[in-house]
């Protein structure tokens, strides 16, 4: 009975596959977020703050992954389109990566955490912290509502709201990343690496069954690299697959940059490559595989960057809920959120709509 009971409430469908870019739906199909409290789609004026014109303002992006770390930049793109005249310093641990930002980034390295900074008349702080922000519900009229769930976005306009300036951004806030190398049509690339492998992995055999899947559907000289984490013992990885291990985000923007397509885990990497830009400003199709975490809130918001979600995930992005603050134990929703009961033909066929630009 209990069993019953509980299947009904994850009545959705496994799995949701959601393409890129900006959400508008009707007001009964958005899910729980805070509604801001000015149109913003209409322009309208924001509760006035007290600011300086040109102040000094400084995003801590914190200690924690390249995910993080990547997302976080919605907050630095924010003060940057507040105070263009600003002149942001990158300090952390990564200065080589960020030394590929768009962004007018001067770099430092550092210890510790990372954050990105501007000098001037007092000081504007910002700590970009994933469990804070909520899923923000912009009402465009009496019946459409345009949802801000990705995380860049959510900073983005909380410091809107806390500068009382309208920035100009309608989506997708973060900074591309220049890669280098020619682009191979045949080329896919799979993201392995990730914080929790029992939890948030694919896995090889996964991979590449997807990758077998590709070559079944459309012959071609497919080209498939499984990108992992530092561990090199997946050396020997199943069928088709071209490990490389323990490649330094730097680096993986120029593999990023040659391939049609990247799917890999939720993970940095895998939003790394949808931030990735080639000389020619074209970037891969991404497909991020979501598992305990909420698919709409763990993207970057760019139009190329797309979902595929388990239940669970579906359930978070709905209730807008984060397993960390809220401690959720996924595993009391049986497999819910277990990636492995997405079918690799499904994840697949999403991608070959991607790459017929569908």
């Amino acid at each position: 009975m209990h069993t019953d009971a509980h299947l009904s409430v994850l009545n959705l469908p496994v799995p949701v596959t959601a393409s890129g870019g900006r959400t508008v739906v009707r007001g009964q199909d958005a899910p729980l977020g805070r509604v801001l409290p000015y149109q913003r789609s209409r322009h309208a004026s924001l509760p006035t703050r007290v600011r300086a014109e040109a102040p000094g303002w400084s995003v801590d992006l914190g200690a924690g992954g390249l995910g993080d770390t990547l997302l976080g930049l919605g907050a630095v793109t924010a003060f940057t389109d507040a105070f263009p005249a600003s002149e942001p310093i990158y300090r952390g641990p990564r200065p080589e990566l960020f030394a590929r930002c768009r962004l007018p980034l001067r770099t430092v390295r550092g210890v510790g955490g990372s954050t990105v900074s501007a000098e001037g008349p007092g000081q504007y702080m910002f700590d970009a912290v994933p469990e804070r922000p909520p899923t923000w519900l912009d009402l465009r009229d009496d019946d459409l509502v345009e949802v801000h769930a990705a995380l860049p976005m959510r900073y983005y306009l909380e410091v809107e709201q806390h500068l009382g300036r309208e920035l100009p951004r309608a989506g997708a806030p973060l900074p591309t990343f220049t890669g280098t190398g020619a682009l191979d049509p045949w080329h896919i690339v799979f993201v392995a690496a990730t914080s929790m492998p029992s939890r948030k992995d694919y896995g090889p055999d996964g991979f590449d069954e997807i990758a077998q899947y590709l070559g079944d559907a459309r012959p071609g000289p497919w080209r498939f690299t499984l990108l992992t984490g530092n561990d090199a013992s997946l050396g020997q990885a199943p069928g088709r697959l071209d490990v490389i291990a323990g490649l330094d985000a730097t680096d993986c923007l120029d593999v990023f940059a040659t391939a049609a397509l990247v799917i890999g885990n939720d993970t940095g990497l895998t939003h790394l490559a949808a931030l990735t830009e080639r000389p020619d400003g074209t970037s891969p199709q991404v497909l991020g595989l979501y598992g305990r975490h909420s698919y709409a809130k763990w993207m970057t918001g760019r139009s190329n960057h797309h979902a595929v979600a388990t239940p669970f995930s579906q359930m978070l992005a709905h209730a807008d809920r984060c397993p960390v603050r809220d401690q959720l134990d996924d595993a009391v929703w049986g497999n819910a959120s277990d990636l492995r009961q997405i079918p690799p033909a499904a994840i697949a066929r999403f991608a070959l709509q991607k790459l017929d630009g569908r």
